[in-house]
């Protein structure tokens, strides 16, 4: 059988690699042609097969673990929130509850939307979204109401005896 760890095919897989990466953007094969490249470096030094092998995996561990948070960093810097996204810190009116607790019903743009809340609220309370969870927005109070009939302890510091 032929000697398969030749630099020549080294640098075939590493083109491989970058062919891969150039098709899915996500950073996930480059890693592997820069050992492939490390390997072929060793081969055509004459290098045993043990040793391209443990320097394909070292290379390619090396940047993978080093480079790609570096590089993730740079390439990342803006991140453009979806239609969904850019409701967070909207204020929404409580329009309706329904049957299950911490689930009620508001409307953004014509659109019907489940949003969780904790704690109790009215119809037509007003809540801030903070977060959006699958299909549901995450709703919070920017303030929590206080109970009129002097029954809570941070109420009675104001009222008057």
């Amino acid at each position: 059988m032929d000697n398969i760890f030749t630099p020549a095919n080294w640098i075939i897989l590493a083109a491989v690699m970058v062919i891969i990466e150039i098709i899915t953007l996500g950073l996930s094969s480059i890693w592997f042609a820069a050992g492939a490249i490390g390997s072929a470096i060793t081969a055509a030094l004459d290098g045993p097969e043990w040793l391209q092998v443990v320097v394909f995996i070292v290379v390619s561990t090396v940047f993978l673990l080093v480079l790609k948070p570096l590089a993730k960093k740079k390439l990342n810097v803006k991140v453009v929130p979806t239609n969904a996204q850019s409701l967070v810190g909207t204020k929404v009116k409580v329009l309706k509850l329904t049957d299950k607790p911490g689930i009620a019903v508001t409307r953004i743009n014509d659109v019907e939307w489940r949003i969780t809340y904790e704690g109790e609220v009215q119809v037509g309370d007003e809540l801030t979204v903070s977060d959006i969870s699958g299909t549901k927005l995450v709703c919070k109070r920017e303030y929590e109401p206080l109970p009129m009939d002097g029954t809570d302890d941070k109420i009675e510091h104001w009222m008057v005896k």
